[in-house]
């Protein structure tokens, strides 16, 4: 019952992706680097407004700078995290070491700590932070055996009244000697300088983005990835390991907080034609960015970004490439009882009553649509309730989904042009979907996503092997329940290589004729 429930309530969260009929095989645990260095953009800060800033006194010279609460709280409030990079076996010591400074002295107490919702510690220490850069370290042992990225370093800022700067952190195993920390910041070389960008979409909407530019690799103007983000309140800091591969082999890559959400300004709102309208506005401030090669813009979204992505370059063609990560396939609200008809499926209900039930949702769904009177909304309402209870779904569980589906956002499924704008893109596009993916049913989408592509020499489709709709490592049922297990979204060799590898090809060579971009 507990998948059913699943099913039902991401038939909301689902956004049209693409699927395929390739398998790899899984990635050996052992391909995680033992030791290694990390630059202040790979903080992942939250709470706070923050900037990214340059300073010769640290090794890399990159820093984050968090802002303090003028009314203090507790102390996790708001702070930042460093996920630890490696897998760490039971009984293994792992230490954290990392520059800092406050703007007046003050103390803290940091940990080496796992996810939601235990927030388990395995190591802590007592820092006092002054306003000179110090390298500050914790040290921990696991308990259990702890996989890759599923730790993270933490440090609280809720309390501390003051602003505290960030630099690189050294993840190192076991008791480091003091020459040892010294030698892994002296051979530090970030890949990237991350630069605050604002971008100007709409009146009252202002997009706080983050650049990351390479940095010894490549030169300017850079080819660039724009990565669009999935269903739900997201902003920066979710794919992480993407970025790193694509700034190491010269591509800039721009993330952005959705609207209303982190330092982002306007109403956060799950409005596919108002969050495709962001991302125009995001390619349109990149072309005028000196350090950006127009020509050379690919878009890199997963799940609701995976729509948002071919929406753009449907209206745009000199948008150079498309990323789709388990973006669906499909046109309108039919695509939607689609949808539905493969979540019911998957959680074991038969087509006989599937079937009725996802005729009543998307008979509600049409009326909303046409605006029809109340009296026959409540009609159709009574009727989605009969048709899931009907197909053995218990009464709460029967209006929970009608809650679900019967939502603003959901009755604008019907603009939602995903196959059509697949099939209009001419330049390369890469779908990549994921095996276990509960949300998108790889096997009933596949024959809609060659379809749409058919026409498209510069087309590749893949389905990774075991991973789900977040691209993670070890997934066993793909459920969201595992994904705080397993580490950063997006986050598997496998998809980083497979990305990173296809735009370095696709992004490598300028275009003969320069293009420009079309009028908004």
């Amino acid at each position: 019952m507990t998948r059913v429930k699943a099913a039902l309530s991401n038939v909301r969260a689902r956004s049209l992706a693409m699927v395929a009929t390739v398998l790899l095989a899984p990635w050996p645990a052992s391909a995680q680097p033992q030791d290694l260095t990390l630059g202040a953009s790979d903080w992942a800060i939250w709470g706070a407004a923050y900037r990214h800033q340059r300073d010769t006194a640290v090794p890399g010279h990159g820093i984050v700078v968090p802002q303090p609460d003028a009314y203090p709280k507790v102390a996790w409030s708001s702070g930042a995290t460093m996920p630890i990079p490696s897998a760490i076996a039971a009984g293994e010591q792992v230490t954290a070491v990392f520059w800092a400074r406050a703007a007046r002295p003050i103390l803290m107490t940091i940990a080496l700590q796992g996810g939601a919702p235990g927030y388990t510690r395995f190591g802590s220490a007592d820092l006092r932070l002054t306003s000179r850069w110090q390298s500050v370290s914790v040290r921990g042992t696991a308990p259990p055996t702890f996989a890759a990225n599923s730790q993270s370093l933490s440090v609280p800022l809720g309390e501390t009244g003051a602003a505290v700067e960030l630099g690189p952190v050294a993840f190192l195993r076991g008791t480091p000697s003091k020459a040892a920390v010294a030698r892994a910041f002296a051979a530090f070389r970030p890949s990237e300088v991350a630069t605050d960008i604002r971008i100007v979409s709409e009146p009252g909407v202002t997009l706080a983005g983050t650049l990351h530019l390479p940095v010894g690799t490549g030169h300017a103007p850079y080819p660039l990835a724009i990565v669009l983000q999935g269903h739900g309140p997201n902003g920066r800091g979710g794919y992480t390991e993407i970025i790193r591969r694509l700034t190491a082999h010269g591509i800039a890559a721009l993330e952005y907080d959705k609207r209303g959400i982190g330092q982002s300004t306007g109403i956060f709102q799950e409005d596919v034609e108002r969050l495709t309208a962001d991302a125009r506005a995001a390619v349109a401030t990149m072309r005028r960015n000196p350090a950006i090669d127009g020509r050379r813009i690919a878009l890199v979204g997963h799940s609701q970004g995976g729509v948002i992505a071919p929406a753009v370059a449907a209206a745009d063609p000199t948008i150079a490439a498309v990323v789709t990560l388990a973006g669906s396939v499909g046109d309108g609200l039919p695509y939607l009882r689609q949808a539905m008809l493969s979540q019911m499926r998957a959680a074991g209900r038969p087509q006989a009553v599937a079937e009725p039930a996802a005729d009543a949702a998307l008979a509600l769904l049409q009326a909303r649509v046409d605006r029809k009177d109340a009296a026959t909304i409540a009609q159709r309402r009574a009727e989605v309730i009969a048709r899931f209870e009907a197909a053995g779904f218990p009464r709460p569980l029967a209006e929970g989904a009608l809650a679900r589906i019967d939502t603003e956002e959901v009755w604008r499924a019907d603009k939602l042009r995903s196959a059509s704008d697949l099939k209009a893109l001419q330049m390369p596009v890469l779908a990549v979907f994921a095996e276990k993916d509960p949300l998108v049913v790889a096997s009933i989408e596949a024959a809609d996503a060659r379809k749409a592509l058919a026409a498209n020499p510069q087309a590749s489709v893949v389905v990774l092997g075991g991973l789900s709709h977040w691209f993670q490592e070890g997934a066993v049922t793909g459920g969201e329940e595992e994904v705080a297990k397993l580490g950063p979204n997006a986050g598997s060799p496998r998809l980083v290589a497979l990305v990173g590898d296809w735009l370095d090809r696709v992004l490598g060579e300028k275009p003969q004729v320069a293009a420009t971009a079309p009028p908004r």
